[in-house]
Order: structure tokens, then sequence, then C-alpha cells
């Protein structure tokens, strides 16, 4: 029997090509969240404020990832992203502390507020979440597709391919690369688990 040459395959090629705009779309709402995050960085040292979560972004946390679960996608997947995110970022302003490379974004700070920068944090990791509800919709399509032609769910060349794509967009981005490998290795993670299931079931 001969194995479908998917990447000819038009119905494979369309649903690819939805995973690489939701991908497109998840990257750019990192980006501008990482800037926001720096900005909260650079308020917070101007008003000498502990860089670690306050109180209320730790509730903001808790309402994400009930709605994360309520779009079904698993309760610790999402925090797991969102403490990666939140690791870099402290991880990078340490580093840039240490060097004096540190640059504050410009802005006016007399109209900037914490609260607002907050709402906007909550706004893009809510953004981020229903982006990567929709994806793992056409992974799910992608697992019964594969699985109606008996094609495994991995295929590693084209992951390593996805990978690869990803991080020359994190740079061109100014993302961390390690950072979106991590979250895009944990996003292939749950994407396989879902195409397993189909097989089991």
């Amino acid at each position: 029997m001969t194995v479908p040459d998917l990447a000819n395959d038009p119905l494979m090629i369309d649903m690819r090509r939805s995973i690489d705009h939701f991908d497109t779309a998840f990257l750019h709402l990192l980006a501008e969240r990482m800037r926001i995050v720096r900005k909260i960085i650079a308020l917070k040292q101007r008003q000498d404020i502990d860089l670690r979560q306050s109180d209320a972004r730790k509730q903001d946390m808790k309402e994400i990832i009930e709605m994360s679960v309520q779009l079904k996608l698993e309760r610790h997947f999402f925090k797991k992203i969102l403490d990666l995110v939140f690791q870099d970022a402290i991880t990078q302003y340490a580093q840039e502390d240490q060097t004096g490379s540190f640059q504050a974004p410009a802005m006016d700070f007399q109209s900037l507020s914490l609260p607002e920068l907050r709402k906007s944090l909550l706004n893009l990791d809510k953004s981020l979440c229903f982006v990567l509800a929709e994806r793992f919709c056409v992974v799910k399509r992608i697992g019964l597709y594969k699985e109606s032609l008996n094609i495994p769910p991995l295929d590693p060349v084209r992951w390593q391919q996805v990978l690869d794509d990803k991080a020359d967009a994190s740079q061109k981005l100014g993302i961390s690369v390690s950072l979106v490998k991590n979250i895009f290795n944990a996003i292939h993670e749950v994407a396989l688990a879902i195409e397993e299931d189909i097989k089991i079931s």
C-alpha cells in the first residue's frame, strides 16, 4: 500500500495553512505581550516595585486558566506556557540589568498605570488562549484525516521544519528563540496526544 503524499494533498495543505496562520498570530501576540511586559518592568523599576507577580496578576492567571479549561485546553498546559513566558521575561531582564543593557521602551510614564498594563496583558493572554484553542481544533481535524489514511501522527521532518520556521520568525519579531522552541515543543506534545487519542478511540 502506497503512503499518500501529504505535501501535495490539497486538504492537508489547506489545514497546514490554517496552522501556519494561527502560529503567526500566536507569535505576533507573543511579541506584543513581551513589549507590554517590558513596559511593566520599566514602570515597576521606576517605582521600585518587586518584579514578582502581584496578587492581582495571580488572580488574572486564575481567570485565564479557567478560561483555557472552558476552551478544552488542558489546565496545566496553558499555565506552563504562561510560566515559560514569565520566566523568560525575568531571566532576560536580570541578564540585561547585570550588563546595564536593559532598554526601557520609550514611553510617557505619566500616561501609564500598572492596572492598565495588567489589563492589556490579560487581554493578550486571553487572545493567545483563543488562538491555541482554534489551532488544536485544526490539529484534531488533521489527526482524523491522517487516521483515515492510516498515517502515523508524528512526521519528524515536518516538525523540524515547523520548529525552524518558528525560530526564524521569532528572531525577526525580537522574541527569544529558546522560549519559542520551548513553547512550540509544549504545543507539539499536546498535538501528538490529540492525534494519539484519535488512533486509540
